[in-house]
């Protein structure tokens, strides 16, 4: 165990004796249940900003997961989940805080809902606000770059009769650089280039939403979700080059990034009574559009280029998704539901590659950068629930799924039979503590993207296409402890642990090959505490204090040097501190944020990365709940300059093979960020 590991387990086991030393706060059973007045310190815009304030909670989204699967986010509407894949961050931030009537915090395991388990906000909201709406304009000013104006939201919510209404208007920008030395030493120790550099990231993404619920009779629901983004990208890097010896070079170079990506999403679903349950179908579809453009120059004066390459791409996505869901409760604690889902995913790219020859670009073969892949799926799910006594609740799920992946380069035709389901389970032994178990076999979503050769123009390190990739299995197992304190206040500690099968990582392709593919076996494991402490207990009132440090391993077989490792760009720790004060009887608020991580190094063919920053990441923030009617927050960030610190090591050859050639030592400094934010409702 490392050095900086040791300290961080210390923190997490004096975190779980600091609970011992709160017996005093366990009186208060109201924990679970917040209400608007609990919110109104905080004076909410959404139902966004009012889970941030819910102690101990976490959101978790449903737009990654593979298929609709089953629970999706841990965060419901009214008791019913929310429609198809979804950003639940986003949907959350389209419904008023003044619509809420409060969030309940339950146990998934103890909910009629397959697949949920852990902690589930359960938001209430009420009919006849009549039309309502949020919106919020955010501007930011960063150390040598020019201002962002154009972060803007604008939501309105209403109801005709029987049918309810959200839209959304949104165009988010961001702006963005790093800047500073990079130095190239060979293995000897000798220092042979220096480099200063500018890094650069510029984007828009526009967008609309538009939510639809109608409940035309008792117990008949339907949702319809319309979405449309856009995402305008460019980003580069410049870099002049010193040689402080032959071997170094004296040039300037310039790599550029662009994407010009449209995507659209639709999600409906209908819920009604039938036979002796409830009968829900769900359809969804998205298809996004991203072309690209990757170009690297290399200059010996201003207008003299004297070697070049521009790689381009056009990618061509979707996804269509079909599902069936029948529940019953034959008795009272009881329920059962029977699933069928089938989807359809695609990928179909167009590359090209052009080098610099005698000052004309020229087309360059590029072997398995241009293909269609397809997968064609289906699933099967049956679940059941338990609600074994006031104390126990129990939720066990057994399915399977079955898939065909198909790919145009060879004509390749793969098909996988692969068994999946959990078992969860809840125990409360009295209300202030809850107990959580889950044992889950998982199958992992893949990237088609990683079946198709690709080429980074900037590094010179190609991607190898690998057509005989599988998606990743796993059995993962957690153990949760809920305490809840009263007033506020509550401790969380969870610890986890994951045995991985055909683990998707870098491996080896043929001789020179370097491609995203299969190792056989993996494992990774850690522990999560999170406590919030409310001061009001202590005479501190209006403040709070929320604390976080996780810590997390890894272990794999490097499929090159079949040395154990852990896995590529693994979470290693990470803990955080957030204070906050509401001051009484005004409508001033301050607070302060601290956080400090490391990931794993990540590995390749012929060179590893290491990536870390040499300091926390810190803000500070001021807001005026009333400024003329709405919500001011002024944020500074960065508040110690952090860098990042870049090191790769390059070796002569395959690291099995080769030895050590050189070392790009890089840091990036990225300055202080001001940030003003002015939000309000009509």
């Amino acid at each position: 165990m490392t050095n900086i590991r040791k300290p961080l387990l210390a923190v997490a086991s004096s975190l779980a004796l600091m609970t011992a030393a709160l017996p005093a706060l366990a009186q208060d059973t109201g924990g679970q249940v917040f209400d608007q007045d609990y919110f109104s310190q905080y004076a909410p815009r959404t139902a966004l900003d009012m889970i941030g304030q819910v102690p101990g909670f976490s959101l978790e989204g449903a737009d990654n997961r593979r298929g609709l699967g089953q629970g999706g986010a841990n965060v419901l509407i009214n008791g019913e989940r929310l429609t198809a894949k979804t950003d639940v961050g986003s949907q959350l931030g389209r419904i008023p805080a003044a619509n809420v009537v409060r969030i309940e915090i339950k146990d998934g395991a103890s909910l009629n809902i397959p697949g949920l388990s852990g902690q589930v906000a359960n938001i209430i909201t009420e009919k006849g606000k009549g039309i309502s709406g949020t919106w919020s304009w955010e501007a930011k000013g960063r150390e040598r770059q020019e201002p962002d104006f154009s972060h803007i939201h604008f939501t309105i919510s209403g109801e005709a009769g029987n049918l309810e209404y959200t839209a959304e208007l949104r165009s988010e920008s961001f702006k963005q650089s790093a800047y500073g030395r990079e130095d190239l030493v060979a293995a000897d120790g000798t220092l042979f280039e220096s480099r200063d550099e500018l890094g650069f990231d510029v984007g828009q993404t526009p967008g609309a939403t538009l939510d639809l619920v109608w409940k035309p009779k008792d117990d008949h629901i339907g949702n319809l979700n319309l979405e449309y983004n856009k995402f305008n990208y460019t980003g580069g890097e410049r870099s002049q080059r010193t040689a402080i010896t032959d071997r170094g070079n004296d040039v300037f170079t310039r790599g550029r990034f662009a994407e010009d990506e449209w995507n659209a999403k639709i999600g409906a679903d209908y819920e009604f009574p039938f036979l002796s349950g409830k009968l829900k179908t769900t359809a969804y579809n998205r298809v996004e559009k991203s072309p690209t453009l990757s170009q690297f120059e290399v200059f010996e004066s201003p207008n003299d280029a004297v070697a070049g390459s521009i790689f381009t791409r056009s990618a061509d996505e979707s996804e269509s998704i079909l599902r069936t869901e029948y529940s019953w409760i034959p008795t009272e604690g009881r329920d059962w539901q029977i699933s069928l889902e089938g989807a359809v995913n695609t990928l179909d790219i167009e590359a090209d590659l052009q080098v610099l020859d005698n000052g004309t670009y020229r087309d360059e073969p590029l072997d398995g950068a241009s293909s269609k892949v397809e997968e064609v799926r289906t699933e099967a799910t049956v679940t059941y629930g338990w609600k074994i006594n006031e104390q126990w609740n129990l939720q066990a799920s057994v399915g399977a799924e079955y898939s065909e992946i198909s790919q145009s380069n060879g004509g390749l035709t793969r098909d996988f039979f692969r068994p999946k389901g959990f078992l969860a389970t809840t125990y409360k032994p009295h209300e202030n503590l809850s107990i959580r178990a889950k044992v889950e076999r998982e199958v992992g979503q893949l990237s088609f993207f990683d079946f198709i050769s690709s080429v980074d123009v900037s590094d010179d390190f190609d991607t190898t296409g690998n057509v005989n990739l599988v998606p990743a299995q796993s059995w993962n197992g957690e153990l949760e402890f809920d305490r809840n304190f009263g007033e506020g206040s509550s401790y969380q500690v969870r610890f986890y642990g994951e045995l991985i099968t055909d683990l998707v990582d870098r491996i080896p392709i043929g001789a020179n090959g370097d491609a995203v593919g299969n190792i056989d076996e993996a494992m990774l494991y850690g522990i999560d505490n999170t406590l919030t402490l409310k001061g009001d207990k202590w005479g501190y009132k209006g403040t709070e204090l929320t604390l976080q440090a996780n810590v997390r391993d890894s272990q794999v077989d490097d499929p090159l040097t079949g040395e154990s490792r852990q896995l590529n760009g693994s979470d290693i720790y990470n803990m955080s501190a957030e204070f906050r004060h509401d001051i009484e009887n005004t409508d001033y608020a301050y607070g302060f944020g601290f956080y400090r991580g490391s990931d794993a190094p990540y590995f390749r063919l012929n060179n590893i990365l290491d990536i870390q920053f040499d300091g926390p990441d810190t803000n500070l923030y001021f807001e005026h709940k009333d400024f003329m009617g709405m919500k001011l927050v002024v944020t500074a960030y960065n508040l110690l300059e952090f860098n990042q610190d870049w090191q790769r090591d390059i070796f002569t050859d395959r690291r099995d093979v080769g030895q050590l050639d050189f070392t790009e030592f890089r840091q990036r400094e990225f300055g202080r960020t001001l940030a003003i934010e002015l939000s309000g409702t009509y």
